[in-house]
């Protein structure tokens, strides 16, 4: 009894922290006299990568996680997402609603 009792808390030892694993962020934190040299692109650039890395990590740490390459799947899906409203609203069009 007591073996598998000890088998399984190394298990969950051992599996825990792949579970727990972070992934580094794409988005580089700049201080304000940066921000204020980004070119009007670059600005709406980096609000658009920081959104998406934090959809990412709060969607990562919600589920059970994803594999590297799922993680950075998401994170482009997320980004074609941002960017598609972004043009729809400087068309001036309706968002679907469904």
């Amino acid at each position: 009894m007591f073996r598998k009792f000890a088998l399984a808390m190394m298990m969950v030892l051992f599996l825990t922290p792949l579970s727990m694993a972070e992934y580094p962020s794409d988005v580089a934190i700049l201080d304000k006299s940066a921000i204020v040299k980004l070119s009007d692109d670059q600005l709406i650039d980096a609000y658009e990568n920081t959104i998406v890395e934090i959809e990412a990590d709060r969607s990562f740490h919600a589920t059970s996680g994803f594999s590297p390459k799922e993680y950075k799947d998401y994170k482009a899906l997320l980004k074609f997402r941002l960017i598609l409203l972004v043009e729809i609203h400087s068309r001036n069009l309706e968002i679907p609603q469904f």
